[in-house]
């Protein structure tokens, strides 16, 4: 009989969750709002790049960038000459900056390296630039190092002097690109481009690149795309073709609700944000739920109620931890990795509970809503300009992707989901097939925690898959989820039910705890919209299950059949 000493479980495991998905609500209205007002895209085009079109097609250089302007361009890039430019001469392309002027056109003005005996004359001559022309819009570094490196104070402050932003480029792997995106911030206008060098060696085509462009745009929040016309050697482009490709990116930026305007630093206005209280609460009510479920698991208590001096110790913990995390930025990293990876072991062990349960899909359900739930509160803990701008980075992304499957072997063995313990497993000599099966185990693991920081690591086969993906769903699932989490999901419940594979039914269970280790990690991209990141969850969701539905077909109605017959023959 129940006492009034004790809180019945899933009251309070209910109550919880939906204190954390409010809160985590809350704390992430700036970001929504700021989300859905930052909609202005500009496609810039390079001065120099426009002149062997326009003689051409045979107009003035002010002819052919009203063409452009008519298809969509925006800004124009002017780059100062370096002595690898000859027969150009070294310094400001005036002729540029006035092209830009005269076309009434922003200007992003790319400053030249120099050497360090010339680093005064060299900003002496940018501050006269930044005054002259008022149309210079944002400015970035060209060339290998940037202007100043080691030291890029000086270009900062002449910046902020001039109030003109930095392009943030993506990708950069200029010496000293960093430093300035920090002396800067938050005066910063994220940035796109692909050189003519990456397009020739990585043989991307105009329409990979179109789509890269698009994707830049939609799922990073990138507000300026500098787009060039075809290389030598790639396909020819004529002042019309390329004025057909700007008008296409235009139109498709448009589709998804961007307009062609130049766009501001959407923190320059903002420089007092900072997460919200309720956020760090969202994160340690969801951590602490999550922790606090796993160890009533492992002593097999998961339903029973919850003493009432447990709930309030619970409570206490979630203030005392929230506030920690609200002043102290270190702490706010420490727990929101810890979180992260007790969110994903959690929503993995519920999903699969389904396997056993009465309510197979609202079990599963249930798993979701924590996985959702417990991914927006770790997105609203790092809701900050910092990590929206890029500048820091989740650091507990390999950490769920190791953590939650030794927690669910662990799991496993203790509470015999496993059909031996710990103990029995390491006092006996392997089987062949365990080991085979551990092998390719990690492998995968290997592989996942390899591309984690490596996007260049896609095999040609996936390449065209995502891109496929991308372009009918727009918001493509991730590869972990569709291909692995949600396939060895739906397959372990349909071994468990079928009383399959009793002894090797763990990779299957680990593969699940992987696809929701790729949920998880899609909430901590910061500088992606909520609404895309919920967008490719719904996708994951319901590609993923078709896929699983398909394997378990494939394997009831094909590989058993077969295997059944092999078996007979080899009797």
């Amino acid at each position: 009989m129940r006492t009034v000493e004790e809180c019945p479980w899933r009251i309070f495991a209910a109550l919880t969750a939906a204190v954390v998905l409010i809160s985590a609500g809350y704390g992430l209205l700036p970001r929504w709002a700021l989300e859905r007002d930052n909609r202005n895209v500009a496609i810039v085009v390079d001065y120099r790049e426009t002149l062997p079109m326009a003689h051409e097609a045979g107009l003035a250089p002010e002819a052919a960038l009203d063409f452009l302007r008519e298809k969509g361009v925006s800004g124009l890039m002017v780059k100062e000459y370096t002595p690898e430019d000859a027969p150009y001469e070294v310094g400001p392309d005036f002729e540029g900056l006035k092209a830009g002027r005269a076309a009434n056109m922003p200007i992003f003005y790319r400053v030249a390296p120099a050497p360090m005996w010339q680093l005064r004359q060299s900003l002496e001559t940018t501050g006269r630039i930044l005054s002259e022309y008022p149309e210079v819009a944002v400015v970035a570094p060209s060339g290998e190092i940037a202007l100043g490196y080691p030291d890029l104070a000086p270009l900062a402050s002449l910046l902020k002097k001039h109030g003109v932003p930095v392009a943030q480029i993506e990708f950069s792997r200029q010496l000293g690109a960093s430093q300035l995106d920090w002396l800067a911030f938050p005066n910063l206008i994220p940035l796109h481009s692909v050189t003519n060098e990456e397009l020739l060696a990585r043989r991307i085509g105009r329409e990979r690149l179109h789509d890269r462009f698009v994707r830049a745009a939609v799922e990073r929040s990138v507000r300026l795309l500098v787009l060039r016309p075809a290389a030598s050697g790639n396909v020819a482009s004529s002042l019309e073709s390329f004025g057909e490709e700007v008008r296409r990116l235009t139109e498709d930026l448009r589709s998804h609700g961007l307009q062609g305007i130049w766009p501001r630093p959407i923190f320059a206005d903002r420089p007092g944000w900072r997460m919200y209280w309720t956020s760090a609460l969202a994160c340690s009510l969801a951590f602490l739920l999550s922790l606090t479920r796993y160890l009533r698991r492992m002593r097999g208590t998961l339903g029973r109620p919850m003493p009432v001096r447990e709930v309030v110790l619970f409570v206490l913990l979630a203030g005392v931890s929230a506030s920690a995390a609200w002043k102290i930025g270190a702490f706010a990293r420490i727990l929101g990795a810890v979180s992260a990876a007790f969110i994903v072991t959690e929503a993995s062990l519920t999903a699969l509970d389904a396997a056993r349960a009465r309510r197979c899909w609202g079990t599963l359900l249930e798993a979701f809503f924590l996985m959702a739930a417990g991914g927006l509160a770790v997105a609203a803990l790092f809701s900050e300009p910092v990590y929206m701008l890029r500048l820091r980075t989740f650091s507990g992304v390999k950490l769920t992707v190791l953590l939650p499957p030794l927690l669910v072997v662990l799991h496993d063995m203790r509470r015999r989901i496993h059909p031996e313990s710990l103990t029995e497993f390491l006092s006996r000599p392997p089987l062949w097939g365990e080991f085979f099966l551990g092998l390719i185990l990690l492998v995968f693991l290997a592989l996942a925690l390899f591309r984690s920081d490596n996007v260049q690591f896609i095999p040609g086969l996936e390449a065209k898959v995502r891109e496929t993906l991308e372009r009918f769903l727009v918001a493509r699932p991730r590869s972990k989820e569709i291909f692995v989490g949600y396939p060895c999901l739906l397959l372990y419940i349909f071994a468990v039910k079928s009383d399959l594979w009793a002894r090797y039914r763990e990779v299957l269970r680990l593969g699940a705890v992987l696809g929701f280790s790729s949920v998880i990690n899609s909430f901590c991209h910061y500088h992606t919209p909520l609404f895309f990141i919920l967008l490719r969850e719904f996708h994951g969701l319901w590609v993923g299950a078709v896929l699983g539905i398909a394997s378990v077909f494939a394997v009831q109605y094909g590989l058993l059949p077969l295997w059944r017959k092999v078996r007979f023959l080899a009797e």
